[in-house]
């Protein structure tokens, strides 16, 4: 929909034009609060239109043969291509798109107007679709065969379909089980029962394998959504959805609010994904959350699939919420792959002996053997960039970005410092700024750095980067991916983008440069998305008849979800945090609410949150409240940031309905008191990481 700005109003962008940019939203904010000015948002009108291209069709009266060829005769010697135009409707009855009839005739415009103006043809527009896909061959799927464990799983998904009741099921299957192959074949009773169905996957690059795999097995049935997409495919697609012509819809978090109708079946592939909640802008929704209500909405089926589920998903389970169904062994009995850990605290000791500040002498030895017997390699190192920092090894100065509390990350490419939170840049110091010495350290390692010393180690490999800077390009992440299984490199190092559900049969080694790179990240979910992130990571490494290895790299080998990790123990590693969770009343055992307040002044700032917490009910028996304290990325585009914890227990609570009521309360009234500030507030209900 479309609003007009109300009346005497004028948008900002008109403001912008008429008296320039400087200060424009600070003096904005300034008139508001002496109540000079209302501010409203107004949602715009898309300005993708529909795509059409003109068409040229062989007119009624003359589509009987003898009457064409009488008239090509007639035109062979005064007008040679005009009757070239005419012969190509005698192969083609059906016409063609203008631009490619003229090009396949070698005709002019002009013989084509000649033609029209005599009513011989017909030139008129046709819509014409655009899809992010078109150029992607369409390979014949091999038939399904499923195992017993399976049918077994395939059998209780569409006896729920059938009966077109709600039920959300967990489906544990460890990697390479074949959780694909169970949608396809839950999908296909869907469409049997005249229904549709909505696919979810955690990130885009997954998104060109799976698309390429359900357009074999469904043809033009299948729509796909995703922010890779121009806005004229994006605007192609929903249409076509909405109008009921495709059935099936595929895509990340947003796709989950596509217009299909009459749906049956919701898939969430990689449920305990993070990329599945929206941070950056309101709502804040988790899309998994919001399949399983759109299911019960809907009386449909939800599937949630993971090798390594998210504890709360698993406690749901255990409470019989979901019904627990389990894929216990990979497909083809593909035994799982041997998981080594090498202690780098160990490997240091021996730094004399060691050729790689990046790389162990046992994960080099495993590199140079696959790459001797042609076989591929996948490394994970979870930081872009070719160092996390510049340090002064003199006076300990680490460079940091202008407008955010954050180290600045040392791109190789053009030597420059780079912040990954709001594209800061400058070029990298060739002295340190605060004591003039010449003793400058990288710290720390990214892929680019990790990419450099690959070549040092093996100058006749072929080698393939994929992260966000590799993949900006359209269509940059299937080409990678579509090389890399062709054979066309023998190593693929990536971000946590290589890790997910990609399927790559020459793969036999994986390696994990540093397993404590998402171990440290201050959050209380640090451990288990160490654990998901290297049993996915590893579960792409091995193929039939040959059981993979993975090397994980670390300076934590005891830590319990590395250890846990490498013997593919999801059900112990979950006793762990579930007992771990519920001595703390982490969720599921509580809900928790952040609220965040952010400004320019960080006086301001805390002063604001400290006021609001005065607010909250401080007597109150069935929530607690945490801070306010500095966000551990305490200042991010300019911005101070400070954060109050609500944690509910469930006990007091179950549903967390009194601890939201009470902060709806607090924060109509609350509102007031904000409305004379510069300071923002931020509330996320359920989230997912608290830095």
């Amino acid at each position: 929909s479309h609003k007009k700005p109300p009346r005497g109003g004028l948008h900002v962008h008109q403001l912008q034009k008429k008296l320039g940019t400087t200060n424009l939203y600070h003096n904005l904010t300034v008139l508001r609060q002496k109540g000079y000015v209302d501010i409203q948002s107004v949602i715009s009108r898309p300005k993708v239109r529909i795509k059409t291209r003109k068409y040229v069709e062989l007119s009624s009266a003359w589509q009987v043969p003898e009457r064409l060829n009488a008239e090509i005769e007639n035109l062979l010697k005064k007008h040679p291509r005009q009757a070239e135009i005419l012969k190509f409707f005698q192969q083609h009855p059906e016409g063609d798109f203008q631009n490619d009839l003229l090009r396949k005739t070698n005709a002019s415009l002009s013989s084509l107007n000649a033609l029209q103006k005599r009513g011989i043809i017909q030139i008129h527009t046709r819509e014409v679709m655009r899809d992010y896909y078109a150029d992607q061959a369409i390979e014949q799927p091999p038939s399904l065969i499923l195992n017993p464990d399976q049918q077994r799983v395939v059998q209780e998904i569409c006896e729920a379909i059938e009966k077109g009741q709600y039920q959300t099921f967990l489906l544990y299957g460890v990697t390479g089980s074949g959780k694909t192959q169970v949608y396809i074949t839950a999908i296909s009773q869907v469409l049997e029962c005249g229904k549709t169905a909505i696919v979810l996957v955690p990130e885009i690059s997954l998104t060109s394998q799976i698309v390429g795999r359900f357009k074999g097995y469904f043809q033009d049935k299948v729509a796909v959504l995703h922010s890779r997409m121009s806005a004229g495919e994006r605007y192609d697609s929903w249409r076509k959805i909405r109008q009921g012509e495709f059935k099936i819809v595929i895509g990340p978090r947003s796709a989950i609010f596509a217009p299909l109708q009459n749906i049956g079946l919701i898939v969430v592939d990689e449920e305990q994904e993070a990329s599945y909640k929206q941070y950056d802008s309101s709502p804040r929704y988790h899309a998994r959350d919001v399949a399983v209500m759109r299911a019960k909405i809907n009386n449909a089926v939800a599937v949630l699939g993971s090798a390594t589920p998210s504890v709360e998903s698993y406690y749901n389970a255990e409470r019989k919420k979901y019904t627990l169904l389990s894929l216990p062994s990979r497909i083809d009995d593909i035994p799982l792959p041997k998981v080594e850990i090498v202690d780098m605290a160990e490997e240091w000791k021996q730094r004399r002996q060691s050729t790689s500040f990046v790389f162990s002498k046992r994960l080099l030895e495993k590199i140079a053997e696959k790459i001797t017997r042609r076989e591929q390699v996948i490394l994970l190192q979870n930081r872009r960039g070719f160092s996390s920092c510049l340090v002064c090894r003199d006076c300990g100065f680490i460079e940091r970005c202008e407008n955010c509390n954050i180290t600045l990350t040392y791109h190789l490419k053009g030597r420059r410092l780079l912040c990954h939170y709001c594209d800061f840049h400058k070029p990298a110091p060739e002295t340190c700024p605060n004591c003039g010495g010449i003793n400058i350290k990288y710290s720390g390692v990214g892929t680019q750095r990790v990419e450099e010393e690959l070549k040092l180690h093996f100058p006749e490999a072929r080698i393939v980067r994929m992260d966000l800077d590799t993949t900006l390009r359209k269509g940059a992440h299937e080409q990678i991916l579509r090389d890399f299984r062709q054979g066309e490199y023998d190593i693929l190092l990536g971000t946590q983008m290589v890790a997910k559900g990609l399927d790559f049969p020459k793969v036999t080694l994986v390696g994990v440069i540093s397993a404590d790179v998402t171990l440290l990240i201050p959050d209380f979910r640090s451990s288990e998305r160490t654990f998901q992130l290297l049993t996915q990571v590893a579960g792409r490494s091995g193929r039939k008849g040959k059981q993979g290895e993975v090397i994980i790299q670390t300076y934590s080998p005891n830590n319990h979800s590395i250890r846990f990790a490498q013997k593919h123990d999801f059900l112990r590693f979950y006793a762990k945090e579930i007992a771990e969770r519920r001595e703390l009343l982490y969720p599921p055992f509580g809900r928790l609410i952040e609220i965040e307040f952010k400004g320019e002044d960080e006086k301001q700032v805390l002063q604001i949150a400290k006021q609001f917490t005065t607010f909250l009910n401080s007597e109150s028996h069935f929530y607690h409240l945490l801070g306010p304290s500095p966000a551990p990325l305490s200042k991010i585009k300019g911005e101070y940031r400070y954060h109050l914890i609500l944690k509910n227990d469930k006990r007091a609570d179950p549903s967390g309905k009194k601890m939201r009521e009470e902060l709806h309360r607090v924060w109509t009234e609350f509102q007031r008191h904000l409305r004379h500030h510069t300071v923002h507030g931020i509330i996320d209900v359920d989230p997912l990481e608290l830095v």
